[in-house]
């Protein structure tokens, strides 16, 4: 695949600030409630059978999505180390969304493109922006198909959080009754340590190898969720509203809260309407109430990255590249291309052996180079919308030469 341009770089960039902006606050505005119902559960049984029973809903609204995102969203609930590759999961679902878009959105990059001629008329844009076009469809963007993505990319970070429910449960259950761990992780916050001291101490429990850094910035993520958890439960909505209101008293504007990190609004998916045009505002309490609580925390989690940095530099990963030559160059267009593929992949019974044409099409692009498709290969959308709705001409350059073919045939009989 050819190299993206600067602008389109950006572009992307934009775009997947923005849809994971829709999925963090589409999250955001279940976690409290399931929060809260964890919290209300009166024993570890109790707990481990409403997880149990939120992760089979979970199953079932995952059963429902478009055969096309699967991929992405086993990639997400599941990944390999190979698939992580060091990062941690923000970055790995920016990952999956960058390449999820990079998959769909060729031909919107080509509108794009004609409209911003330099990088500045795209840094120039809010956020919001970036947001109304997806919202609003602009520019060629498949909305209903982002809005179905975003939906059941929420859906897939509930489970993968009641499934660290379970598992942290099942390492309690293990564990012994002094949780060695949850006693040095309470230590650090509690007794100010210097940057050498938190390194020794990273150190000494993971000899500075790949795995027990990922493993162990792991259980500091599981302790965070955790003690921030028993945290904000000790302010009520009262609390929080009253400790908005003071801000608002001292002069800062909603605007400046905002820009500040106290709130965030935005919209979230609306099941009803199947659009996101809910009003939605999320409250950083521990930025209101306890923001150096937890600092000592994530500077060792800030010193487990660097760590794990340096040996993601010092690896030697060598990745399969797409061998040109493999590539079989035609002198079709798309548009006939992928009507032989659609007429073949219409037979019965089936001849290929796909479990989606979502996977037909990424073998298509992958494989086949036209006359016109670019060296980032032929767009899955564009194979889509031509399976959808066959071109007349590409119609009848095939009911042309299958008239040719038959009377070859013929003649081998």
């Amino acid at each position: 695949m050819g190299e993206y341009s600067k602008i389109e770089l950006l572009l992307l960039d934009k775009f997947t600030d923005a849809i994971d902006n829709y999925i963090q606050t589409a999250v955001y505005s279940q976690t409290d409630k399931d929060k809260l119902m964890y919290s209300s559960c009166i024993d570890d049984e109790e707990k481990e059978v409403f997880t149990k029973k939120e992760i089979k809903k979970m199953h079932k609204k995952l059963a429902k999505c478009n055969p096309d995102i699967a991929e992405f969203l086993r990639c997400y609930i599941s990944p390999t180390q190979f698939d992580l590759s060091g990062d941690n999961y923000d970055q790995y679902r920016e990952r999956l969304i960058r390449n999820f878009l990079s998959q769909e959105f060729d031909d919107v990059l080509e509108v794009l493109t004609m409209k911003f001629k330099k990088v500045e008329d795209v840094e120039n844009l809010d956020e919001l922006e970036w947001e109304e076009m997806i919202e609003e469809g602009q520019y060629g963007i498949d909305n209903k198909f982002m809005n179905h993505f975003i939906k059941y990319m929420a859906i897939a970070e509930r489970l993968m959080l009641f499934k660290s429910f379970l598992e942290y449960q099942k390492e309690e259950k293990e564990s012994e009754e002094t949780n060695e761990i949850y006693d040095l992780l309470n230590t650090i916050r509690n007794k100010d340590h210097t940057d050498l001291q938190l390194y020794n101490i990273v150190k000494e429990r993971t000899q500075l190898n790949k795995d027990a850094l990922q493993y162990l910035y792991k259980d500091i993520e599981v302790y965070l969720f955790s003690e921030k958890d028993d945290f904000e439960g000790n302010f009520s909505e009262d609390e929080v509203e009253q400790a908005i209101k003071d801000l608002k008293d001292k002069g800062y504007t909603e605007d400046d809260l905002i820009q500040l990190g106290y709130i965030k609004k935005s919209k979230v998916y609306n099941i009803e309407s199947n659009k996101m045009d809910l009003d939605y505002t999320y409250i950083n309490k521990e930025k209101l109430f306890f923001p150096f609580e937890f600092f000592p925390i994530y500077q060792l989690q800030g010193l487990i990255n660097s760590e794990l940095s340096k040996i993601q530099e010092k690896e030697v990963v060598v990745k399969p590249g797409v061998n040109s030559a493999l590539i079989l160059k035609t002198d079709l267009s798309v548009p006939q291309l992928a009507l032989l593929f659609k007429m073949v992949n219409d037979l019965k019974p089936k001849i290929f052996n796909t479990k989606s044409d979502a996977e037909l099409f990424r073998f298509i692009s992958a494989n086949f180079q036209t006359k016109k498709s670019t060296e980032r290969g032929i767009s899955t959308q564009k194979l889509r919308n031509e399976f959808g709705n066959p071109d007349l001409k590409a119609i009848e350059f095939w009911e042309k030469h299958l008239h040719t073919m038959l009377y070859n045939l013929r003649k081998l009989k």
